[in-house]
C-alpha cells in the first residue's frame, strides 16, 4: 500500500467521524456523486473510523476501495479512536502501551469493533488476550490502514486534523504543524505552565488527536489556513475564521456531513447523507 497523500489540491471533500457507520457513508457518497465537482475532488477522511457503529470492517473496506477506484487522491488522518485501537492492540507492532490497553477498555466504545472482526464482544477477564485476538482477526490491509495514518493533511488554505492545534503548548502553530507532519509527540513538546494541558499531560496521547476536546472549538489559529476538524459532535457544521467543525454524526445518528472546498478563499459547501439542505 502506498503512503497516504498528505498534500492535496482543490476541490477537496472532507468527511469525519464515520465510526463504523458504513451505510451513512454509502448514502453520503451517493449525494456527492450527484455534484458536478465530484469526479475531480480529492477526498480526505478526518479520523475515527472504528468503534461505536455496526460495521467497522465494512467502513474501512469501503474507504480502501474508494482509494483504489478513484483517479483523484483519497487520503485519511488519524483520530483518537484509531490511535487508541492501534496502540492498545499493537497494530503498529510498537511497544506495549499500558495507558492505551487500559484506556481503550475503560473509555472507548470498542465492543462494536470486536463484533465486526471477531463476531462477538470481548471477554474482559482476559482483555489483553482479546486485544491480540482482535489484531489477528483484522485483515493486514486494515491494520496497515489504521497504524500508518498521517496526523495531518494539508492544502494551500486548509489543514485537516482530527481535533486542532493547541494554544496551551510552548510551540507556535508552525512548530506544531511540523510535529504533526512527523507524527511526533514527545519531550520536545511542552505544555505552558498552569494550563489544563499541563495538568493532563500524557505522552501517549497527543492533544491534536483528541486529548484536549476543547481544541475542536477553540484551536490555536494557523495564519493563512483554516483547520477542518471533527472529534466533538455538534448539531450542524460550525464555521469561523479559524476552523470548520464537521462532526454532525459522532457515529450515533445521521446526518454524516461532507464539506466541499473549492479553493482556499471559497466558502464551504456542506452535503448531508440524509439529503437535507
Amino acid at each position: 500500500m502506498k503512503p497516504w497523500p498528505v498534500v492535496l489540491d482543490y476541490p477537496i471533500v472532507a468527511i469525519t467521524d464515520i465510526h463504523g457507520q458504513r451505510s451513512f457513508l454509502e448514502r453520503l457518497m451517493k449525494r456527492l456523486e450527484e455534484r458536478p465537482e465530484w469526479p475531480e475532488c480529492s477526498v480526505v477522511f478526518v479520523g475515527d473510523y472504528v468503534d461505536r457503529g455496526p460495521d467497522v470492517q465494512g467502513t474501512i473496506s469501503l474507504i480502501l476501495d474508494l482509494a483504489r477506484r478513484r483517479k483523484a487522491p483519497v487520503t485519511a488522518v488519524m483520530g483518537n479512536h484509531d490511535l487508541a485501537l492501534t496502540r492498545a492492540a499493537r497494530l503498529d507492532d510498537g511497544p506495549l502501551s499500558r495507558y492505551w490497553v487500559e484506556r481503550y477498555q475503560e473509555a472507548y466504545d470498542h465492543a462494536a469493533t470486536f463484533r465486526s472482526y471477531l463476531g462477538r464482544t470481548p471477554r474482559y477477564g482476559v482483555w489483553e488476550q482479546e486485544l491480540i485476538a482482535l489484531r489477528d482477526a483484522m485483515p493486514a490491509a486494515h491494520r496497515r490502514f489504521l497504524s500508518t495514518l498521517p496526523w495531518l493533511v494539508e492544502a494551500p488554505g486548509h489543514l485537516f486534523l482530527h481535533c486542532g492545534l493547541s494554544p496551551e503548548l510552548e510551540q507556535t502553530a508552525d512548530e506544531q504543524i511540523v510535529a504533526l507532519r512527523e507524527r511526533r509527540w514527545d519531550d520536545s513538546l511542552r505544555p505552558l505552565a498552569g494550563t489544563r494541558t499541563a495538568d493532563l499531560w500524557q505522552l501517549d496521547y497527543p492533544v491534536w488527536l483528541g486529548a484536549d476536546r476543547r481544541l475542536a472549538r477553540t484551536p490555536l489559529p494557523a495564519p493563512g489556513r483554516i483547520q477542518v476538524t471533527g472529534h466533538k459532535p455538534i448539531s450542524t457544521p460550525d464555521i469561523d475564521a479559524v476552523r470548520i467543525r464537521l462532526d454532525t454524526s459522532g457515529g450515533f445518528h445521521e446526518p454524516l456531513t461532507a464539506c466541499l472546498l473549492e479553493g482556499p478563499g471559497n466558502p464551504p459547501v456542506f452535503v448531508r447523507s440524509d439529503g437535507q439542505p
